[in-house]
């Protein structure tokens, strides 16, 4: 009887230690999510923008301008409810030449934050950046 005392100290400090580390699991899997949607919407964001930059409007061969592709960009992470983002702009990117003719291309850089929840390690920036040949070249 005695014996029984002694393990059901055991089996609670057991059963303690295995639920912090299984809730510790579960939140690093759910921050580990969220930091990779706030990296995929950073790289969709940069991609979108350079798309919308380098096709020329309807009728015309006017691109738009830079700070036209920012707040683009900046529309498209505000319905993601990512605020914040630092939003770079760069549409006369010189490429390669191909049969004399230089390529031109729009590069769009996106940093966008990113705060843990969980856990206390601050706020992180994610990266991302897209180019696209400017269509009227």
């Amino acid at each position: 009887m005695s014996l029984q005392r002694t393990e059901r100290g055991a089996t609670l400090v057991e059963a303690a230690l295995t639920i912090l580390l299984f809730f510790t699991l579960i939140f690093s899997i759910l921050e580990f999510g969220r930091a990779y949607n706030v990296y995929q919407l950073a790289t969709n964001a940069a991609r979108e923008g350079s798309r919308f930059s380098v096709a020329p409007f309807p009728g015309t061969s006017t691109l738009p301008a830079a700070g036209d592709v920012e707040t683009h960009v900046r529309d498209f992470l505000a319905s993601a409810n990512v605020s914040g983002a630092n939003v770079t702009v760069d549409q006369t990117a010189v490429g390669s030449t191909v049969n004399g003719v230089v390529l031109v291309s729009t590069e769009v850089h996106v940093q966008a934050p990113y705060s843990f929840i969980f856990f206390p390690f601050g706020t992180i920036q994610m990266n991302a950046k897209a180019v696209m040949r400017n269509e009227n070249n």
